[in-house]
């Protein structure tokens, strides 16, 4: 450092004239700074391939100019907890279309809606959403099996009666949902069924005109009260085919086209209720073993089996009611086509789950009133219990398909 001592021998001598005070020390100044300048470190510059950490520092300065063309460093990731990759997720800039094999408006269109874009939201890459209505008995579902794309970019969601149409072997039913890659379902509390205000005293009378009930296809767990009612309590009603679901069902209650409407929606219950439209008649209940128990929303609305009372049927007709009910238990539910490989629907029932878990979609399900209570089930378990239900004994299955045929409501779409 001979040169620093040297400047401060320079400031210090008198001998020194002032003219070359300016001289000296601009030349001490540009050997100062390239002495410092030759103790620090040359950053070498990064590698493209390679991104580097997002820092919240600024990049130390290099030593000196070179003569290497500049290379522009890589942008940081997004998010400091986001690790760099290259791989593009599996999702990404796709678009997920699900099947509703309902018309618009009721509770499966409603809860599809609901969960579309929660699903998107949790799986990877975001892809859109798309709802499809295909409403008919089994069209959708006949459609989808056949053609839904394997690659996990369609899914179908469909209610309880499409596993009872296949339970019940009809004609129409081309699909297997024995088949199908069950992604989850969300299982709403037991329909309720509402008769118009004014009109409950018809359905024990057999003089007065029958009470009118709409169905898609006459395979709904909630048409099963009615249909044991008309065989086993003498019930006055009869059917009305052809409706694309309940959101139809709705509107001709309203209309007043029938008198009689079933459904698990709390908001239309209570809305029918509360106009003084309709007064419920039964519960289908909730199964608990060889027990039905009343739903906790509506305790003083009966079960069908409180109202059978000692007219309540044993053996194959009894077996048969509880295979007709089954369904129930799944309600609403998600799946892809069969064949969907392994790791596709790792994610799709990855993202159903943390979509159950996630608090905004159970505000949502009760703000549009699809459900007040409800069990959610993920991929496998929901698979189980279908197949369980289909299991049921060919002999009780005929003896529903027989009351269906008793009373004019086999599905003929």
């Amino acid at each position: 450092m001979a040169v620093v001592r040297f400047a401060l021998q320079v400031r210090k001598g008198a001998k020194m004239k002032n003219i070359l005070r300016p001289v000296v020390l601009v030349a001490i100044f540009a050997v100062v700074v390239n002495v410092l300048a030759s103790c620090s470190p040359v950053v070498p510059s990064p590698t493209p391939s390679s991104p580097p950490a997002a820092s919240t520092q600024l990049p130390a300065a290099t030593s000196k100019a070179t003569d290497l063309p500049a290379t522009k460093a890589p942008a940081p990731p997004s998010s400091p907890t986001q690790k760099p990759t290259t791989e593009v997720p599996y999702y990404s800039g796709k678009t997920i279309e699900i099947v509703v094999d309902q018309a618009a408006g009721g509770g499966t269109d409603t809860l599809a809606r609901i969960i579309a874009p929660f699903l998107t939201k949790y799986l990877p890459g975001n892809p859109r959403s798309l709802i499809r209505n295909v409403p008919g008995v089994a069209v959708g579902q006949n459609v989808f099996y056949e053609r839904g794309k394997r690659d996990g970019s369609t899914l179908i969601t469909s209610a309880s009666a499409s596993i009872g149409r296949q339970l019940r072997k009809l004609d129409v039913v081309k699909y297997d949902v024995t088949k199908y890659r069950f992604v989850g379902n969300v299982s709403r509390a037991e329909s309720i069924i509402l008769v118009r205000k004014g009109l409950k005293a018809r359905l024990t009378d057999a003089s007065a005109p029958p009470l009118v009930i709409g169905t898609v296809g006459g395979d709904d767990s909630w048409q099963a009260p009615l249909m044991w009612g008309r065989e086993f309590l003498g019930w006055n009603v009869r059917w009305i085919l052809g409706f694309g679901g309940t959101s139809e069902m709705e509107l001709a209650f309203r209309r007043g086209e029938l008198d009689i409407i079933g459904t698990a929606n709390g908001y239309i219950i209570n809305s029918f209720i509360q106009e003084g439209m309709a007064e419920p008649v039964t519960t289908l209940g909730a199964i608990k073993g060889d027990k039905f128990l009343r739903r906790p929303d509506f305790p003083d609305v009966p079960t069908f089996v409180e109202l059978l009372g000692n007219k309540k049927p044993t053996g194959i007709p009894w077996e048969a009611f509880i295979a007709w009910v089954a369904p129930s238990l799944v309600d609403k539910w998600y799946a892809a086509p069969p064949a969907t490989p392994d790791n596709v629907m790792s994610l799709l029932t990855d993202a159903f789950a943390r979509t159950a878990g996630d608090p905004q979609f159970d505000a949502m399900v009760k703000k549009m009133g699809v459900a007040e209570v409800y069990t959610v089930g993920i991929g496998k378990e929901v698979e189980t219990t279908v197949k369980e239900i289909l299991a049921s004994r060919p002999e009780a299955l005929d003896y529903g398909v027989e009351l269906q045929r008793k009373f004019g409501i086999i599905a003929t779409k």
